[in-house]
């Protein structure tokens, strides 16, 4: 599973587009998953939450969350939790493994002193596309 939240801006408008992508109960599970959304992000599903339409719009920031299919959604939430709680205190970007949950998170250059509200935007969208159990 791959759940993504990227604010984004296109023609004077700036929002927040989020999506989920699954992997498979078959797919074997890298013992370092951070590369996989470069890599493999999986099946593109119907969970999504678009502000702005996507397709080469700046990335003003981004949160990744990638975790084996059929993780908990309370397991998910708790590593965004444990994150949030020293997300200041973290490099840019920053890289968090909670078990089998691994998270990323990055602004760009020029909003560093704004990464507590730019995770907040993020988890409102992300939270939207997580699965629901």
């Amino acid at each position: 599973m791959y759940a993504t939240a990227h604010r984004v801006s296109r023609n004077g408008q700036t929002g927040v587009n989020a999506f989920l992508y699954l992997h498979g109960r078959d797919f074997p599970w890298p013992e370092n998953a951070s590369s996989l959304p470069d890599t493999k992000p999986g099946t593109p599903t119907d969970r999504q939450s678009i502000s702005v339409p996507p397709g080469s719009n700046p990335v003003h920031s981004y949160l990744d969350v990638v975790a084996p299919d059929g993780t908990p959604r309370a397991i998910l939430l708790e590593a965004l939790k444990l994150f949030r709680q020293d997300v200041s205190e973290r490099s840019n970007p920053a890289l968090f493994v909670f078990g089998e949950v691994t998270l990323r998170f990055g602004v760009r250059i020029g909003l560093e002193s704004e990464r507590d509200s730019e995770l907040d935007r993020l988890l409102v969208s992300l939270e939207q596309v997580l699965p629901p159990v």
